[in-house]
């Protein structure tokens, strides 16, 4: 048995578009302590391209070739120093693991350490740090390659978590980005019921392996994802937290597609038009219903909006995502490539900006 408790969350379970002002008020009253440290993460900015590229193959170079490979520069203190400076809290470090290991399962020692170093930026820097396995092909929620996967899960896990067992609670793991059946019609939504099977299996295996790793690993915040990090009502319904009070659900908002995703789609949003914002209210008021309001923190680990020349409505929607984050007390980290100038360390779009951090 660990030391740490889960509080109970007294609040209405019947919630609208919003909490109202008396809920809210109650929760402030009665924070659980995780719910309190999530609080304390945002806003966040996600480190893009840059450990997660992959395509070269495996020992195609030393780390900073591979940090180049997608248009990015290597991860510098200056760099995140920035991000801190500019108000970010927490940096999320999407990093992909297998081209960078050997048949046997073993991670290159220098990837290793570099993933060590660039997190120690973020602690230098003041932020918290989450290092995750990204684009990672080993953790499909097959149900033929389960067993596999979980070898996997523990595996790679076991030797990122002894890696790591030395820093405290301000490195954050978050076990899968995505877990989805590639290339299968059910992938982008709530998959099958035997996907999200796997998925919580997988989980499971996660938190079980980062656990008995020892040192800042017995306490440390984990994060779970639902299948394919989704929003929806059946995806998250399905999803099965361990009993830990340090464990956090992760999810990821692009909605509406339209207008964050679709480079094709609309340029326009609003925060008075039901089409444009209804998707996203609704998603904020779930991740409630469903956990924080038990006292399981949530974190939006992602959400973003790709560039079509309208800073002024990808301003006004990063707005609206922030305000529904403070009013959940649900933390929400920027997915962004360019917002930041790779070389001048300078910002592009300070409305933008503006919106995330103020």
């Amino acid at each position: 048995m660990r030391s740490k408790q889960r509080k109970t969350v007294w609040v209405p379970l019947a919630l609208a578009a919003l909490l109202t002002a008396a809920a809210l008020g109650w929760l402030l009253l009665r924070i659980p302590e995780g719910v309190s440290f999530a609080m304390d993460m945002g806003p966040g900015w996600n480190l893009a391209n840059t450990l997660d590229a992959h395509g070269l193959g495996r020992g195609a170079g030393d780390t900073a070739t591979y940090e180049r490979y997608w248009g990015s520069e290597p991860a510098s203190q200056a760099q995140i120093d920035a991000i801190a400076q500019a108000g970010f809290r927490t940096l999320r470090l999407p990093v992909t693991w297998f081209e960078h290991m050997d048949a046997q399962g073993r991670i290159d020692p220098a990837w290793m350490a570099r993933v060590r170093t660039v997190a120690d930026m973020a602690l230098a820097a003041g932020m918290r740090a989450i290092v995750n396995a990204h684009h990672d092909v080993w953790y499909e929620p097959a149900p033929e390659r389960l067993d596999a996967a979980q070898a996997a899960m523990r595996d790679v896990w076991g030797q990122i978590a002894t890696a790591f067992a030395d820093c405290d609670e301000r490195v954050l793991f978050e076990g899968m980005n995505e877990p989805r059946l590639l290339g299968h019609p059910e992938e982008w939504t709530a998959g099958t019921p035997e996907a999200r099977a796997c998925v919580n299996a997988l989980n499971a295996a996660f938190v079980e392996t980062v656990r008995a790793a020892g040192g800042g690993n017995a306490t440390r915040y984990l994060l779970i994802p639902a299948y394919a990090a989704g929003i929806g009502e059946e995806a998250l319904a399905a999803l099965r937290v361990p009993e830990d009070p340090c464990v956090m659900v992760s999810a990821h908002v692009y909605a509406p597609y339209g207008f964050t995703l679709d480079e094709r789609g609309m340029a326009g949003w609003s925060p008075d038009t039901a089409t444009d914002s209804q998707e996203m209210a609704d998603a904020f008021a779930r991740l409630w219903r469903l956990f924080v309001s038990r006292g399981i923190p949530v974190v939006v680990t992602e959400f973003g909006a790709v560039d079509k020349s309208n800073e002024v409505a990808r301003a006004a929607w990063a707005a609206a995502v922030m305000r529904l984050g403070r009013t959940y007390r649900i933390p929400c980290l920027w997915w962004d490539t360019a917002l930041l100038e790779k070389g001048s360390h300078t910002w592009r779009y300070p409305a933008l900006l503006r919106a995330l951090v103020r």
